[in-house]
């Protein structure tokens, strides 16, 4: 019953709304304030006359100061009514240049994200980058080294928001000057460690996962920094790539291990970030994997990417945590038949930046 009355009164509200447009309901209530306002004064000045007696002069005075005082309180209000709204005009100024500035700033994170590798000797590639906000701190690369490999970095810095998405620039030429004169994950990581923490002396920090992929021995050789581990997942089974040390930069000297594995075709490569492990909370990232299924054709790595992406999008993040986000990436190799010794195909699909 108390439901359905206070339905019936929103209605009869909403209705109200429709039925005044804003300018005659702020007219008609502006009438009833001065009306109230009226009554009010005039019963003070009776009350007044009637407590004190005053004379027709002391009656006269009483009257002007009432006058004078609705004069002074009317101008106070007016003014401060213009001094808030030129502040509100200034901080709504200054937050459109500050959204512009984000959003030019967005604009130069998407451009610092690489094509997707061409789909050579079998390997097919996709990549997912979605940032929590205007501009966010996840990254990944694709660096090129000789002719057959190709250096893979995922990385997460630590924190959120403006100073994260400032340290991606350095980190982002750091990595490509060091994958361009070595393709040994672990010495990748132990130099990027150093000069990152040269840089930031620890106050940020970056998860990251290093792998080069042979692409004619199809072979992945991986390093990780505190990053989630990269799953690699085949007709023989699952294969967690964990061998690595701490953060990149969150130490002054930090040297880190090695693994490499074998590759075969049926397998899948699937490298994401802790937004994508946190967001399926309570749910392993393997048993979406099994969800999702192995690729069997030309574009199912993007297929894959799309899909493992869509569910760490609708998932919530932590039980525990309220009105958590993070920025989620994926990014996924499958390996097919290969083609030949210098077989390729068109190049890689790619799934779209969120």
């Amino acid at each position: 019953m108390h439901a359905k009355a206070a339905s019936f009164a929103d209605r009869a509200r909403s209705t109200d709304r429709m039925r005044w447009p804003p300018h005659r309901r702020v007219f008609v209530e502006s009438i009833v304030a001065a009306v109230c306002a009226y009554i009010l004064s005039a019963a003070f000045e009776a009350l007044l006359i009637r407590s004190i007696g005053p004379t027709e002069w002391e009656l006269a005075w009483v009257s002007d100061v009432a006058l004078a005082g609705a004069f002074g309180t009317a101008v106070y209000l007016w003014r401060h009514l213009l001094t808030t709204r030129r502040e509100l005009e200034a901080r709504e100024r200054a937050q459109l240049v500050v959204d512009t500035q984000l959003s030019i700033a967005a604009d130069i994170q998407r451009q610092l994200l690489p094509p997707l590798p061409p789909n050579e000797y079998g390997f097919e590639w996709a990549a997912a980058l979605r940032s929590s906000g205007t501009i966010g701190g996840d990254f990944y690369d694709f660096m090129p080294f000789g002719p057959t490999q190709l250096v893979v970095l995922v990385a997460d810095v630590s924190g959120k928001g403006i100073p994260a998405a400032m340290a991606l620039g350095s980190l982002r030429s750091a990595f490509r000057a060091l994958a361009r004169h070595s393709a040994d994950p672990a010495r990748i990581a132990t130099q990027l460690s150093a000069g990152l923490y040269d840089d930031w002396r620890g106050a940020l920090y970056v998860t990251c996962f290093v792998a080069t992929f042979d692409l004619r021995q199809r072979t992945i050789t991986s390093t990780n920094a505190g990053h989630p581990p990269a799953i690699v997942k085949g007709r023989g089974g699952l294969h967690y790539l964990r061998r690595g040390g701490p953060p990149a930069g969150l130490f002054r000297d930090t040297t880190f291990e090695r693994e490499s594995m074998q590759l075969h075709t049926g397998d899948a490569c699937f490298i994401v970030t802790d937004g994508v492990t946190e967001a399926l909370d309570g749910t392993p990232l393997e048993h979406n994997l099994d969800q999702i299924g192995l690729w069997h054709s030309t574009g199912d790595a993007a297929r894959l990417c799309q899909a493992l992406m869509i569910r760490a999008l609708a998932a919530h993040g932590p039980s525990d945590a309220t009105d958590w986000d993070d920025d989620r990436t994926v990014v996924v190799a499958t390996i097919g038949p290969a083609p030949g010794p210098r077989g390729r195909s068109n190049g890689g699909s790619r799934y779209g930046h969120h």
